[in-house]
């Protein structure tokens, strides 16, 4: 059994007649060649004609012919966040009314000045009256859907409110158009 010695790898000549190699130690890459990997996240789209402009299929090609740039999860994130601290920017400078308490000036349904207002759980304000008639149509809130159970508490904060502006002598809010 002879053996020969060639660029790392080890032959073996002779026994059975067949020629056995060897592997010994890691193999250097050649130097004129260089490997890469394109990853495929969107398979339906030709890459070709993305890259470039053209394919060499033409029109007889499977993939869509498409060369829009299309965002990562993490870029449309990115935008979302910068988008609401915008928002928040914006709002900074805002001048807050002290008048505006976030109470309504007329009833959603009838759309009215209130007449014995009353209060859902929802905290949305109605007529006695006209949330008395809408609960006998459907048991949800008039303005957001959700179950009211019948349950209309007397809208004291609102109440107050009208109070303290007929006691000052405004007018209160109206739609336009009244």
């Amino acid at each position: 059994m002879t053996c020969q010695v060639m660029g790392g790898l080890v032959m073996d000549v002779g026994g059975l007649g067949g020629l056995v190699m060897d592997l010994k130690g890691p193999m250097r890459a050649p130097a004129n060649l260089r490997a890469t990997t394109r990853w495929d996240y969107a398979p339906d789209i030709c890459k070709d004609y993305k890259e470039t402009g053209f394919c060499g299929f033409g029109d007889s090609c499977k993939f869509m012919h498409d060369r829009s740039d299309y965002k990562f999860g993490w870029q449309l994130e990115r935008e979302w966040d910068e988008g609401s601290s915008a928002k928040k920017k914006v709002s900074k400078y805002e001048i807050d009314s002290d008048e505006d308490d976030g109470l309504p000036f007329k009833c959603f349904i009838c759309r009215q000045s209130f007449d014995k207002p009353v209060v859902t759980k929802c905290k949305h304000y109605y007529c006695e009256k006209c949330a008395l008639k809408h609960y006998k149509k459907s048991k949800r809130c008039f303005v957001c859907g959700t179950q009211t159970n019948g349950i209309f508490n007397v809208a004291r904060v609102l109440i107050a409110k009208l109070e303290k502006d007929q006691a000052a002598g405004s007018r209160w809010r109206s739609f336009p158009g009244d």
